[in-house]
């Protein structure tokens, strides 16, 4: 019985470096699925399928197809599959590479060779990019003419949707960001087909056109049509998932390279206010209680006879406070309302421990008490083990532990058998061994 042809050897060893080497690349790259295309230039992504044509590869060596792979995957982990929305295709793949070569440099890649890389673009929007792109093909010779294009109004990243962390579907519609890319676009094709003299040329750097793009990215195949708003929010949730996860695995094995992980954090981060993942946090430990009397009201409609929540049984909720100067009052006085504001709802203790190298005796609140008001005193050095260890000393067992902090401290207990949330200012320190970070808005 004869094994995997030389190629699928190949690809598979190459799976096999990023997952050993470059964990972060691995964990992204298991999630497609391998499939034969002659037609294509070497490889291609839809954030589903991994296309590959076995003609080309044979005469790659496997550290090109290694970093092939990966520049595929960086495709995906920007989701540039889901943002391309109707832009020429030519030009949208080579603003994303533009995008997305730097940090392959970066991350210890050797980029094959032809392909595009100016570092100053590192890191700026596939759509920021692109409308340079256009803007510089329509000022050549034979390009449209006219007067000059504003390219660095074009070219903005703010105009276009902010950095490569930013969710491409925030706030927009699928109509809105048409016509605002609509002037864009236009010039690109126009300009496309000016310098090659070809009305078509565009359309003949079609899908399956050998020899057109390298690494190419195409659209993922839920986005044929004209597909909802939602949908496409739900697919880059998907995506932000698999990131994340992969981020975290690259993290525990202590290989993902810094600018990476912050341009890739920044989209994997959830863009929720702050005040409402604190609230999922803090709700999603509650114990609900409920009764038959009356039934609950939202799904008589449906037939359907359920019980009303009567209240939420939280317990111990247990809040640490940072007391080394790094956490303003503003900043302490809003997170205290919120988070009075949810207790408020729930039958729960709060248990409050000021800290710097030694944790104070607890202040014991509930929502029977005044609005909750906390004016730490202290200072010093920080250490977040004593915390932990007053916990168990006295024998909590809490539904959850808050630590508001800076995280400007590397003396970290072992991990709890409770959840904890460590809330902290923008641009703070240390990422902890265990937890959820909550980043908090600048005040």
């Amino acid at each position: 019985m004869n094994g995997p042809d030389p190629v699928t050897r190949k690809l598979s060893r190459a799976r096999m470096e990023l997952v050993l080497a470059h964990p972060f690349f691995g964990a992204m790259a298991l999630r497609l699925s391998l499939r034969e295309d002659t037609g294509c230039r070497d490889l291609w992504t839809d954030g589903v399928t991994l296309g590959y044509n076995p003609n080309a590869l044979a005469g790659r060596d496997e550290e090109e197809v290694t970093s092939l792979l990966a520049h595929v995957i960086l495709h995906v982990s920007f989701e540039h599959h889901l943002r391309r929305r109707g832009r020429d295709k030519t030009l949208w793949n080579k603003a994303c590479d533009l995008a997305i070569n730097g940090l392959l440099v970066e991350a210890g890649f050797t980029l094959p060779k032809g392909s595009p890389f100016e570092a100053a673009r590192t890191g700026l929007t596939a759509e920021a990019i692109y409308a340079s792109l256009a803007a510089d093909l329509e000022e050549r010779p034979g390009g449209g003419g006219g007067k000059p294009a504003r390219r660095r109004e074009a070219a903005s990243p703010e105009a276009l949707g902010g950095g490569e962390g930013s969710a491409p579907f925030a706030g927009k519609t699928p109509e809105a960001t048409a016509a605002k890319d609509a002037p864009d676009m236009a010039r690109a094709k126009k300009a496309r087909q000016s310098a090659s003299g070809d009305k078509d040329a565009p359309d003949k750097a079609r899908d399956g056109a050998p020899g057109a793009i390298a690494g190419e990215v195409r659209d993922h195949p839920d986005l044929a049509g004209d597909p909802s708003e939602a949908k496409a929010r739900d697919l880059a949730a998907r995506v932000r998932q698999d990131v994340g996860q992969s981020l975290r695995a690259a993290a525990d094995m202590g290989n993902l390279p810094g600018n990476l992980a912050r341009h890739l954090g920044e989209l994997s981060r959830p863009k929720l206010p702050w005040a409402t993942l604190l609230r999922r946090f803090v709700l999603s430990r509650a114990v609900g209680d409920f009764t038959w009397s009356p039934p609950n009201r939202r799904h008589i409609h449906a037939g359907l006879y359920l019980p009303s929540p009567r209240s939420q049984t939280l317990g111990d909720v247990v809040l640490a406070i940072d007391t080394s100067g790094s956490v303003g009052r503003a900043l302490l006085a809003a997170f205290c309302a919120e988070l009075s504001a949810i207790l408020d709802v729930c039958d729960a203790r709060l248990v409050v421990y000021f800290c710097d190298a030694a944790a104070s005796q607890p202040v014991i609140l509930t929502r029977n008490d005044p609005p909750l008001s906390l004016f730490p005193t202290g200072g010093g050095g920080t250490d977040y083990r004593p915390v932990f260890l007053r916990v168990a000393a006295e024998g909590l067992r809490p539904a959850c532990l808050i630590y508001l902090t800076d995280l400007q401290c590397d003396r970290f207990p072992d991990e709890p058998d409770y959840p904890v949330l460590w809330a902290a200012p923008p641009g703070s320190g240390n990422r902890p061994p265990f937890g959820e970070v909550l980043e908090l808005p600048p005040l």
